[in-house]
């Protein structure tokens, strides 16, 4: 390890640290978001660490130095792959908020870290990935290829994942994490092809730095549960649609309300029901462009802001809303079936109203269609 790259770690321990002790005191850290995001932060600083002490005794005479040399390199070939593969759950949470598909990928991904685990092993006698020589030199094995080949796929498909599922993301979001891979993919391979070049944990700490910038912009203006914009955020930016709309551009609401979900939460609990509200959420997204602004209006009702100022335009996208809730609980994956109550609108400049006039009536829309919905039900009932 170069003087020069000893300085970078240092330095991106420090950052580390620093970011690690501004997040812990986060009101949002209970979220599975931030327990990730803590989790990568402290793999790379445990990873700078061994890698670091794995150099130090590399070179040094004598048995303890020769058995800690090896030590150290067994640790670093060992946790290597965690930090891509917390990358993958992170991924995974961002395009679906979803707890439950991030514990289904963490057990996938943890009979291959085991597998590695056992080839990390066997390579101590066979020095199949790495070994250290009689003069306590670290050497890559022969084999070591595949251990390459298995942190960039977990990074491959992390990314592959992120593009599949773009339509699921805001379009600012989905930059930010497309970014997110471009710093580690770079300190990886300069690892990889110039043999002494300790880079990869300096990239992922850039990569981390992206990512807490997002979070901390984010954090203050988004709704911890659904990952949506909340009501402060759609405050603010509906005033400067009004304030920016004319004749020929202006912007449409949608406002929607999620029917029977004190009835979802006293039959289920309120785990499921926040998963209902996670759902909706998931649904909405599906149903609309990434361009779309999306916010939690209250404990069940979302608000969508489109640029939308077409009527049929606009309907399609409510009815699109429509037939992929009517899609879900024709799936029957959740013990519960959503419903919405929904009002929308073009906002006319011509009318004058302000931000607060134009949820009254876009309100007003909503309560309309939910009684009209109530006189369906009964008159289906009877």
């Amino acid at each position: 390890m170069t003087l020069k790259t000893l300085d970078a770690n240092t330095v991106s321990l420090i950052i580390l640290v620093f970011i690690f002790l501004n997040i812990r005191s986060s009101s949002e850290n209970i979220s599975m978001q931030y327990k990730l995001f803590k989790a990568m932060i402290l793999a790379n600083i445990g990873m700078i660490i061994i890698d670091a002490f794995a150099w130090k005794f590399n070179g040094l005479k004598g048995s303890m130095n020769l058995t800690l040399n090896t030590g150290f390199n067994f640790l670093l070939y060992v946790l290597e792959p965690i930090p891509p593969s917390l990358s993958v759950l992170y991924t995974s949470y961002h395009v679906f908020s979803s707890d439950v598909k991030v514990k289904e990928k963490r057990k996938i991904l943890m009979v291959f870290l085991l597998l590695n685990l056992m080839i990390c092993i066997i390579s101590l006698f066979t020095g199949s990935f790495f070994y250290v020589d009689q003069n306590n030199i670290y050497h890559r094995g022969p084999y070591f290829a595949l251990h390459v080949a298995y942190c960039y796929g977990l990074l491959i498909y992390s990314l592959m994942y992120l593009i599949k599922h773009k339509q699921c993301i805001e379009k600012r979001k989905y930059i930010s994490m497309l970014v997110y891979f471009i710093p580690m993919a770079i300190g990886t391979t300069i690892q990889v092809l110039f043999y002494g070049y300790s880079l990869n944990w300096v990239g992922m700490m850039l990569s981390l730095l992206i990512i807490y910038f997002n979070i901390q912009n984010r954090g203050i203006n988004t709704d911890y549960l659904t990952g949506i914009y909340n009501r402060r955020q759609l405050d603010e930016y509906i005033k400067e649609r009004i304030k920016n709309s004319t004749e020929n551009k202006s912007f449409s609401a949608i406002l929607l309300d999620l029917n029977e979900f004190k009835s979802i939460n006293d039959r289920f609990g309120h785990k499921i029901g926040d998963e209902a509200l996670k759902d909706s959420v998931e649904i909405i997204r599906r149903s609309l462009n990434t361009d779309d602004f999306i916010a939690r209006f209250g404990g069940d009702e979302f608000v969508i802001i489109t640029d939308i100022y077409n009527g049929q335009t606009l309907d399609k996208v409510v009815n699109r809303i429509r037939k992929n809730v009517e899609n879900f609980n024709v799936s029957n994956l959740k013990p519960y079936n959503l419903n919405f109550s929904i009002g929308y609108d073009i906002y006319s400049c011509n009318s004058k109203m302000e931000a607060d006039e134009f949820f009254k009536h876009i309100d007003m829309l909503m309560y309309e269609n939910k009684k009209i919905s109530y006189i369906e039900n009964q008159n289906y009932e009877t």
